[in-house]
């Protein structure tokens, strides 16, 4: 009994975040989220691309031969001296804002 009335609230729940979410967008271009959500109900049944991309064969291949092909040669994203450096800041910045710290 507990459960089905869980059920029931959040259910009840659902359909008031959608009455509320419908009155706020109705200028919105793309349409009320009611119509959004029958318009993708309705579609549920169709094939899409997605659908179709996620049943193509899966390449065999193994990470490491996969690493190596994507391995980008460029400049790295991380530089040890400007992290460092950015620490180190941070660090002297929530010293300086506690009191009765000692700078060190």
């Amino acid at each position: 009994m507990v459960v089905v009335i869980g059920i029931l609230v959040a259910l009840l729940a659902a359909g008031l975040v959608l009455l509320v979410a419908s009155v706020t967008s109705a200028g919105d271009a793309q349409g009320s989220p009611w119509r959004s959500f029958r318009a993708g109900w309705a579609a549920r049944g169709t094939r899409d691309e997605a659908a179709q991309a996620a049943e193509a064969e899966p390449v065999d291949l193994k990470l490491a031969e996969f690493l190596a092909v994507t391995a980008d040669q460029g400049d790295a994203y991380l530089h040890v001296e400007e992290l460092g450096d950015s620490l180190h800041r941070a660090r002297e910045k929530a010293l300086g804002a506690l009191p009765g710290t000692r700078r060190s």
